[in-house]
């Protein structure tokens, strides 16, 4: 998180490591900051003495760690918690804080899976796929098998995870599950897409051959494919494979050595993994 201009209390010369959210918070704006953006995802393991004590003794804020000491007497919300921090802090208007009020109280009725699903989620959307992949595989070893359409989401998401790592044939499998647990058409399309990645361009066309139950399905994947190709091709990024490519075959010197080329095509490709990955959701 980057440091922000301080309007209340100072800047701590110690952070405070936020567990949940993997941050170090260095001022109580930054702590607002993740109140707000990260209300979906809040619960009672951010009500911590250590948080109302580090306030205390590296922000200065002693009138608001009493308050926040005495909700923590009492037993009390979450939503008051999170609520009393943004109110004294006031860097957001009343009607900022008024949603995220409610986004939290919303989500205080999440059951322990569901909230176990959400940090999960919290990790793959902010790129960190294994540690994703290991709290899905977590929470799928508790979860009980009444939980269908939460087991179902799960392992969607954990397809979506190897995807974007580029382990196709693992995705293909979660994906499958996924289908197979809650019929979801998107779930078959995405393991149909990730086969498609997976095997070579025969081997696909004959497994679909054998499955003409996925036949419908495998239109929409290919209809998918074609408009990710269509817009590829009119990028920067294609014209300049096809530009760098003609000048390693013909040896052109403006490239040079094929060191040099591999450096290019090494920037090139990052790039266009990052595009890929967006894909996937």
């Amino acid at each position: 998180m980057s440091q922000i201009i301080l309007g209340t209390g100072e800047y701590a010369s110690t952070p405070y490591y936020m567990e949940k959210f993997y941050v170090n918070l260095y001022s109580v704006e930054e702590l607002c900051v993740l109140l707000v953006e990260k209300a979906e995802l809040l619960d009672q393991d951010v009500m911590q003495r250590d948080l109302v004590k580090w306030l205390d003794e590296q922000c200065g804020l002693n009138q608001l760690a009493h308050t926040l000491y005495s909700l923590l007497n009492q037993n009390g919300s979450i939503v008051a918690f999170a609520g009393t921090i943004l109110e004294y802090v006031n860097l957001y208007s009343a009607e900022v804080i008024s949603q995220a009020e409610q986004i939290i109280r919303n989500n205080e009725g999440l059951n322990p899976y569901e909230r176990g699903k959400a940090k999960a989620d919290y990790m793959l959307q902010n790129r960190k796929y294994f540690t994703a992949l290991g709290q899905y595989n977590s929470l799928l070893s508790r979860i009980p098998e009444t939980e269908s359409l939460l087991r179902a989401g799960i392992l969607h998401n954990m397809g979506v995870a190897c995807a974007k790592l580029f382990m196709f044939l693992p995705a293909a499998e979660r994906f499958m599950e996924a289908y197979e647990t809650d019929g979801s058409e998107e779930s078959l399309e995405m393991y149909l897409a990730s086969l498609r990645m997976h095997h070579e361009d025969k081997d696909y066309v004959s497994y679909i051959a054998e499955h003409p139950e996925y036949h419908d399905a495998s239109l929409r994947v290919e209809r998918r494919m074609e408009r990710a190709y269509g817009q590829f091709e009119g990028t920067d990024a294609n014209r300049m494979l096809f530009t760098l490519q003609v000048f390693k075959e013909e040896g052109n010197s403006t490239v040079g050595s094929n060191a040099q080329y591999y450096q290019e095509i090494e920037k090139l490709t990052s790039g266009l993994k990052e595009a890929y990955r967006d894909m996937y959701h």
